[in-house]
């Protein structure tokens, strides 16, 4: 017998004792030590516990039907079901367990941990970016949301839509200090402003200049030396000379094509000067648009060489291709072609403009599939926009039940990527650190997992950046699928206690290998295939 299946064999002996209420202090004191230190072991006490509980109610008095899991004392107890003091113990125990499973970590930075991630600190959130550079430990993506701080743009331009409305084109290279959401600091650079009603009194502030908005649209354009100019393209605009309160400043109001030039000592004056060729939100989405196109043309080309890989057992590239649109081409060549079924999900907009995806909303929201044979390791891709972590487990491909051989896929409500493995000693499961957050709902994140049976490891990766590694605790056996769906659970197991577990959000690549891929080609993976 080997030593991991010792060990779960002990803990089942032990988690028995306590339903016996026949549990010494050092039998205690060991399955303490085992919840603390074996991985899996706290979801298959709740598991255990749970199913109990749920037996014991539906049983009758003097039930003899056989308790699964049970340690072999119990077996010989059947007759006797668990007392009701030691079940509702035990049930307190499993509540408190199943709260640890559910949120990892320290108790006392429990309720600080989920603050973090509940709570949005932005005054701004980045909606377009073009070729956008950043230097720093701040680097900002479409749908970030930008908190108060210094930012630091090398190059290319980003669209920044404030929180009380406002909209800005920034240009590269731009040094920018955000305050708060009508507020920030030009440093250097160029920036192009669309303040509507809502938003009237949004401020930019320069080394030399404040200006306050009066419901318009302008262009500022800061020197490293603190000298600037400014544009007022439509409305009208307040200047101030930085520095001095503003009760004290002299109030100069620039309105519709009319244009300022602030020195580097301060001193405003009214220009006659062309404007300079600020960049629209218009002209951004038109660059963004010619960007969008070329990258799909680009990620079009390399879908026939992933199909032309021999270690790809599926591939779904997510375009609507047969006329009703409910079946999901499998983007292989006759060796392995395998279709899915599309059970609720809708068409929809995908990474870029021309690009398919499905949507999952909805409980019943699954695409169901059939995967053959029986694998060494394998390495798990998709592309995705997480709309939500509202369940405690999310399905990303999941077995139709959760048999011996059997992998599930999926995301926890706490952040975590998670792959389960039925092992022929019971359930193990795989976790990566909690990341996946508030700053990932609603951007497009590729998510990987990789079995590595030869490196004996299971590794999880985001956007390329490996996030969680563990060995595995088994002794070699082979992976297999059969039925199975992508984006939820087909047949839950009985016993579990989570048998909703629809994923929410969209999908519009997921690929399957039958070997484990390295870090550098899952960091190829996202970058060819990035938005």
């Amino acid at each position: 017998m080997s030593q991991s299946a010792g060990d779960w064999n002990r803990f089942d002996e032990l988690v028995g004792s306590l339903r016996e209420d026949d549990l010494s202090d050092d039998q205690s004191a060991e399955l303490q030590h085992l919840l603390d230190s074996k991985p899996g072991a706290r979801r298959r006490f709740a598991e255990l516990m749970q199913l109990t509980a749920m037996l014991s109610d539906d049983a009758p008095s003097g039930s003899s039907a056989a308790i699964p899991f049970a340690s072999p004392k119990l077996a010989r107890k059947q007759a006797n079901p668990w007392n009701r003091p030691v079940a509702a113990m035990a049930l307190a125990v499993c509540a408190t367990i199943l709260l640890i499973v559910f949120w990892p970590g320290d108790p006392d930075r429990q309720a600080e941990s989920l603050a973090t991630e509940l709570l949005d600190e932005g005054v701004a959130v980045v909606t377009q970016s073009y070729d956008a550079r950043w230097s720093g430990q701040t680097q900002l993506a479409m749908g970030s949301s930008v908190s108060p701080g210094k930012v630091t743009l090398e190059s290319g331009l980003i669209q920044l839509e404030f929180y009380r409305g406002a909209v800005l084109v920034v240009e590269g290279p731009a040094e920018l200090e955000f305050i708060s959401a009508d507020r920030l600091i030009c440093h250097r650079g160029r920036l192009r402003a669309r303040v509507p009603p809502q938003a009237e009194g949004f401020t930019v502030l320069s080394p030399n200049v404040e200006l306050v908005d009066l419901g318009t649209e302008f262009g500022m354009d800061v020197a490293s030396d603190g000298s600037a100019s400014v544009h007022v393209f439509d409305g009208k605009v307040e200047l101030y000379k930085s520095g001095t309160h503003r009760a004290l400043a002299t109030r100069l109001e620039f309105g519709e094509n009319e244009s300022a030039v602030i020195e580097a000592d301060g001193e405003i004056v009214q220009s006659q000067d062309a404007a300079v060729d600020f960049v629209s939100t218009s002209k951004l989405s038109e660059l963004s648009g010619m960007r969008d196109a070329a990258r799909l043309r680009q990620w079009q080309v390399g879908q026939s060489q992933k199909s032309n890989d021999p270690r790809v057992v599926l591939h779904y590239g997510f375009a609507k291709e047969e006329p009703s649109g409910r079946m999901l081409q499998s983007h292989l060549d006759q060796r392995g072609k395998r279709d899915g079924a599309i059970i609720g999900c809708r068409w929809t907009e995908g990474r870029w403009p021309g690009k398919d995806a499905l949507e999952f909303k909805h409980p019943g929201d699954r695409i169901r599939l059939q995967i053959p044979g029986q694998y060494d390791s394998l390495t798990y891709s998709a592309w995705v926009r997480i709309d939500g972590l509202d369940r405690p487990f999310i399905a990303l491909m999941l077995t139709n039940g959760y048999e011996v051989g059997e992998a599930h896929w999926q995301m926890r409500d706490d952040g975590r990527l998670l792959l389960g493995v039925k092992t022929p000693d019971g359930h193990v499961a795989y976790d990566s650190k909690p990341i996946l957050n508030i700053r990932h709902l609603g951007r497009w994140t590729h998510l990987a997992t990789v079995y590595d049976s030869r490196a004996r490891k299971v590794s999880h990766f985001i956007n390329g950046n490996r996030v969680g590694s563990s060995p595995i605790q088994t002794e070699n056996f082979k992976l297999r699928f059969g039925e199975t769906e992508i984006g939820n659970w087909g047949t839950p197991m009985e016993y579990s206690p989570q048998k909703i577990r629809n994923f929410n959000g969209k999908i519009d690549e997921l690929t399957l290998f039958d070997a484990a891929l390295s870090q550098a080609e899952i960091q190829s993976l996202y970058q060819s295939g990035r938005p």
